[in-house]
């Protein structure tokens, strides 16, 4: 009898999966966040704040791994906690960016109205007058599509965020679409045309691709704003983890409203979140 019962229990270890037998070091490690300014210090995994602890939850039955939150005096300690990899994912501001910027990136930034956010923009000019490079913009007139915040002051702060002299530039003009625009950049009443990249490409892309639109002009600058704040990971982050925060995050204010209040409270004024581009903390040429 006895013998029997030492092989039954024998047998049923041979058929009990793996994963029960060894935990998947993936579902035990927990996301450590590194949050500045936080209130606290050290990771916690039951925080008192219900906005933290809706974020937390959010972020744990999505990822089906444990999650931790770490308080961090601020942006700085934040910063080096992540490169240090004593944390996965944190908040920073470019500041405090530029000391982190070589091994991480950002994945997620605030966008704070409804139909702003960090705006694709150009600056294009025509080829024969020489303008290759956002610094030999000083004193040129540029041509605006429209005076809406999107066509307009976005991409000035973006072209001033990569340090174009935009103060420097000579009265404006502001054309009714981009056709018109276009056409008063090659009649001369304008030095270089700055428009989204969405106009851009509606502007100078043919049905036919055989036809160039734009063969007289030339991208003098290329990029967004600098963002104000956002989410960084360690370049070392793989590729589908980076996605699954990503997307988890920018759905969030509509997916789990009281999780997202947890983000405007760190993020003040934020109404969502938006993907970004490894530099969207980067000031100056990048």
């Amino acid at each position: 009898m006895i013998r029997s019962a030492a092989l039954l229990v024998i047998l049923l270890a041979a058929i009990t999966p793996a994963s029960a037998q060894a935990p998947d070091a993936n579902q035990t490690t927990p996301l450590r966040i590194a949050i500045p300014n936080a209130g606290f210090e050290g990771c916690t995994s039951a925080p008192t704040d219900p906005a933290a602890a809706a974020y937390r939850t959010h972020l744990q039955t999505r990822l089906e791994k444990p999650v931790d939150l770490c308080g961090y005096k601020d942006a700085v300690a934040a910063g080096q906690a992540l490169v240090g990899k004593e944390a996965d994912l944190a908040i920073t501001d470019p500041a405090n960016y530029v000391a982190i910027k070589a091994q991480t990136r950002s994945i997620a930034a605030p966008r704070f109205e409804p139909l702003v956010g960090r705006v694709l923009a150009v600056a294009l000019a025509l080829k024969t007058s020489g303008l290759t490079k956002p610094d030999q913009l000083a004193g040129k007139r540029p041509i605006f599509i429209s005076q809406l915040p999107a066509s307009r002051a976005a991409p000035l702060q973006g072209l001033s965020d990569y340090g174009a002299p935009v103060e420097g530039f000579a009265p404006e003009l502001i054309t009714d679409n981009e056709e018109t625009a276009l056409a008063a950049l090659r009649a001369g009443k304008g030095d270089m045309l700055i428009l989204t990249g969405g106009a851009r490409q509606r502007l100078c892309r043919a049905d036919d691709p055989k036809v160039v639109l734009c063969e007289d002009v030339v991208e003098v600058w290329r990029g967004r704003p600098t963002a104000q704040g956002a989410f960084v990971v360690r370049n070392d982050m793989g590729e589908a983890d980076r996605y699954q925060l990503v997307g988890i995050h920018i759905a969030m204010h509509k997916t789990n409203p009281a999780a997202f209040a947890y983000i405007q409270k760190l993020m003040p004024g934020a109404i969502m979140l938006d993907p970004t581009e490894a530099t969207a903390l980067v000031k100056g040429p990048r």
